[in-house]
This record gives C-alpha cells, sequence and structure tokens, in this order.
C-alpha cells in the first residue's frame, strides 16, 4: 500500500512540476517580450526553438491527439469568437467569406502540391492535410500594431473575421482529412471530392446548430444571474461542453465552439452580463489564450526535441520543404486577397490590401494540429516542417508589418 502510494504521488508530482514549469517559462517569456518590445508569438515561437536547441524538455511528456484537440484548441477557437463584433463583420462578410473558404481551399491545395514531393512514399491525402492544418492564421502581431496605430476599426475587424473563419475552415477540412488518413490509426483510406464537401457541409452545419443551441442556452442563464463568478464557469463549460457534446453527435466542434463564443461576445456581455462580469470574463479568457498560446509554442518544443532538435530542422529536405510551404502560402493569398481588394474591396482605401495580405501570419493553431497527429513517421515528417513555416512567417511578416503599416498610411485612412 505504502509502495503504491509512493508511486502514485511520484507520478502525480512529475506532471505537476512539468506544468508548473511550463507556466512559469511562459511567465518569464511574456515578461521578456514586454522589455525587449517584440510581439509576444514571436517570443514563443523563439522560445520553443530554444527548448528543442538546449534539450530543456522534460521526460516523460505524452503528447496525446486528445490533448491537443480537446483541451487546447477549444478555447483559443472560443476566445477569438468572444471578441468578434458582428455588427462590423457583417460589412465585411463577403471578402471574409470569400477568403476564409475559397482563399482556404487554394491554399490548402497548393501547400499540397508544394509538400507532397518531401513525403516519399506518402498520397495526396496526407498533402492536403498538411495544407489544410496550415490554412488557419493568427494576426494577433498585425491586429496589436493596428491598434497601437490606431488604424480603422473595420480593417483590424475583416483581419480578425478573416482569422476566426480561416481557423473554422482549416480546422474542419484537417478533421475531415485526418479521419480518411487514418482510419484505423494503420492504413490510408479514399476520400472523393464529393464525400469531402457533402461531409463538410454536414459537420459544419450542424456545428452552427449545436453553436447556437448551446450558446442562447448559455445567453438565458446568464440573463437571470447576477454572479460573475459563477457566469464565467458557465463560459468555461460552455467552451468545452459546446465542443466535445458536438463532435460526440456527429457535428464540427469547432464551429459549435465558434458560433457559442460570437453568441456571448455579442450578446450575452451586452444584454445578460453586468460591466463587472465582462471586465471578469475578458481577463479570464485573455489569460486562457495567453496560456494555451504559450502550452503549444513549449510541446512543439518538446516534440522538435523528442526528433532531433536543430540537425533536423537544418536538414536540406526540411528547408526546402519550408521554403516551398511558405511560397505556395503567399501565392495563395495574393491570388485570393488582390483580386478581392479590386473587385468587392475596390472602396477600400489603396493600403488595406497590402495590410490584409501580409496579415496571414501562422501561429498556434497549426502547431496544435500537428501535435495532434497520431505519433508515426507522417508526424516526425510533418512536425518540423510545420514549425519552420509558423517561425519563417512570424519573424519575417510579423517584424515587417510595422513598417508596412506605416508604410501604407492605413493608420490615416478612414
Amino acid at each position: 500500500m505504502m509502495l503504491a502510494t509512493a508511486e502514485h504521488h511520484g507520478v502525480v508530482s512529475t506532471t505537476l512540476t512539468t506544468f508548473i514549469s511550463l507556466l512559469a517559462f511562459a511567465t518569464i517569456v511574456g515578461v521578456f517580450a514586454k522589455f525587449v518590445k517584440v510581439p509576444y508569438t514571436i517570443a514563443l515561437v523563439l522560445a520553443g526553438l530554444a527548448v528543442a536547441i538546449l534539450g530543456a524538455a522534460p521526460g516523460g511528456v505524452v503528447i496525446t491527439q486528445e490533448l491537443i484537440l480537446v483541451l487546447l484548441l477549444p478555447p483559443l477557437l472560443f476566445q477569438a469568437g468572444l471578441h468578434l463584433d458582428l455588427d462590423l463583420l457583417q460589412k465585411k462578410a463577403v471578402p471574409v467569406v470569400i477568403l476564409a473558404i475559397p482563399g482556404v481551399l487554394l491554399s490548402m491545395v497548393l501547400v499540397a502540391v508544394a509538400v507532397r514531393p518531401f513525403l516519399g512514399d506518402h498520397a495526396w491525402l496526407p498533402a492536403l492535410l498538411f495544407g489544410a492544418m496550415l490554412a488557419p492564421t493568427d494576426p494577433i502581431s498585425v491586429l496589436a500594431t493596428l491598434k497601437t496605430a490606431n488604424a480603422p476599426k473595420r480593417l483590424k475587424t475583416l483581419i480578425e473575421g478573416e482569422s476566426l473563419f480561416n481557423d473554422g475552415t482549416g480546422v474542419v477540412l484537417f478533421l475531415i482529412l485526418l479521419a480518411a488518413v487514418f482510419p484505423t490509426g494503420d492504413h490510408e483510406s479514399s476520400l472523393s471530392i464529393v464525400d469531402g464537401v457533402m461531409q463538410f457541409i454536414k459537420v459544419a452545419g450542424l456545428g452552427v446548430v449545436f453553436g447556437l443551441g448551446f450558446g442562447l442556452i448559455a445567453f438565458w442563464i446568464l440573463r437571470r444571474l447576477n454572479d460573475h463568478v459563477l457566469e464565467n464557469a458557465i463560459t468555461i463549460v460552455l467552451a468545452w461542453g459546446s465542443f466535445i457534446v458536438a463532435e460526440q453527435s456527429g457535428a464540427s466542434g469547432v464551429i459549435a465552439v465558434v458560433v457559442a463564443g460570437l453568441i456571448i461576445g455579442n450578446y450575452g456581455t451586452k444584454l445578460a452580463m453586468s460591466k463587472q462580469t465582462v471586465q471578469t470574463i475578458n481577463t479570464f479568457w485573455e489569460s486562457i489564450d495567453f496560456l494555451i498560446n504559450s502550452i503549444v509554442f513549449l510541446l512543439i518544443g518538446f516534440e522538435l526535441q523528442d526528433i532531433g532538435g536543430l540537425p533536423t530542422l537544418l536538414q536540406t529536405d526540411v528547408l526546402l520543404a519550408v521554403g516551398a510551404t511558405f511560397l505556395a502560402i503567399m501565392v495563395a493569398r495574393a491570388l485570393m486577397v488582390y483580386p478581392t481588394a479590386l473587385t468587392i474591396g475596390k472602396h477600400w482605401p489603396s493600403g488595406w490590401k497590402h495590410v490584409v495580405f501580409w496579415s496571414g501570419l501562422k501561429g498556434s493553431i497549426p502547431l496544435a494540429l500537428v501535435l495532434g497527429l497520431p505519433s508515426g513517421e507522417l508526424k516526425q515528417t510533418l512536425v518540423p516542417i510545420a514549425f519552420g513555416v509558423v517561425l519563417v512567417s512570424l519573424l519575417l511578416q510579423g517584424l515587417t508589418v510595422g513598417p508596412l503599416i506605416r508604410k501604407t498610411g492605413v493608420a490615416n485612412a478612414s
């Protein structure tokens, strides 16, 4: 009995130590980013790289698919929906939909074409899976710079709305393709275009229904409460509950949690909550977003360490794959943004199209998705490529978006 207790205590101690170490390291990175005045996501990706180079990852850390897709993904999506203004989004709905659906599909296909030669004997489905994985964007540093520059809120809403719906579309496509590539964990299955489209429509449509249902139920309860602690707890249950129930019912948990977040952020905070509750919820979810983004970037460092660290990243095939993939992403984005700006966005101020084009940074969600792959050769191949693309994106785009915003004069545009 004493031996069993000691063993159990050892496991708990290791887990707690690892978790607390992650939080402590994330906080240190955040403080460092503030002092040196660099975007936090850039500091995080460099921290993940440092973990891999220094071999600082603790032993015994098991990164499971459930940990990533069920525990870490829902709060990232819920928090994004919580802060998006639907009234402003409706005015930019057409370009957002174009960039988030045809844009994601085009990016997925071009990335698949670019990465396919580097996947050895793997077929097209894994390449398309990787393309869907890299579809979500993370324009945090762009939005922060736009806010500092006092840019029009309409531009910020366009970029943020596109990012949110990119996330939803990309993750749904990823999960559909994941089930096709790993139907039993051993063998790849076939998936026709028609089957894929029909499955996408089905799971996305059901996801909207579940999100509306859970969001409205939560809204109804929130209107009858006046307790900021309990109301905050309801949003926590809503974020994970809507995702889990929708997924178990054959719907898209991703779409469900995004829709639920939009309802609470646009109606719950305005019609069902006191100012104190709104402040509590905003502070809580910003903290959760900070912590989960941090954990994802550090976990990718753990994974990189397991597959060889920096030498793996610097392999010629990996560098070529990163370059080809990043180029494919930028070509796809240019092919969608500039024609959209010349037609639907012809009334945009002249500098908007360049900022929108450059705002498609890659961040924590693509890394979370690649971590969520089943262990095996494909995951070992894709992890360094995905990390390399995110690293290039955050450093190249993230560090140059400020000068671009100043040069284009969007802060002075109405």
